[in-house]
């Protein structure tokens, strides 16, 4: 039975197990036959910056944003399971994600789980199912 059609990794290239993230992702979108995203959001005050970037496409205007792409590509070219695309946006990680994730027909959102020395009140995962339509998965 398949669950999920497409499935929306948002990924820090810099964490330390964004390999392992990615190839929890490529598992559940290959069990379920679905389409495999990717999105790094760079925290900011700001909601600009924001691209699609097809792979193996090797432009942009800044060396962060080159640097990211270069990053989240050799991730996506490792992964078990073909990465359709990869988006990056700077600003509002919950706004970027669940924008993203509809403008994709996502069907499940997968995140890192992050524990931030600073309580909010409401964790990312949270806020992040609060905006969107669709499944959200926190894996460690």
């Amino acid at each position: 039975m398949k669950l999920y059609q497409t499935v929306l990794l948002a990924i820090n290239p810099d964490e330390s197990r964004a390999h392992k993230l990615m190839t929890k992702a490529a598992i559940l979108a290959n069990q379920n036959e679905a389409e495999l995203d990717v999105v790094f959001v760079e925290l900011g005050i700001g909601n600009t910056n924001y691209m699609d970037v097809e792979l193996g496409l090797d432009c942009c205007d800044n060396a962060l944003d080159f640097k990211r792409i270069e990053q989240l590509s050799e991730l996506s070219k490792k992964s078990p399971h073909p990465v359709r695309s990869i988006h990056i946006a700077d600003g509002d990680i919950v706004k970027h994600i669940s924008d993203i994730g509809k403008n994709i027909h996502a069907d499940i959102v997968m995140i890192g789980y992050h524990k931030s020395k600073i309580h909010w009140g409401r964790t990312l995962g949270g806020e992040i199912a609060d905006k969107t339509a669709c499944d959200v998965i926190i894996v460690k």
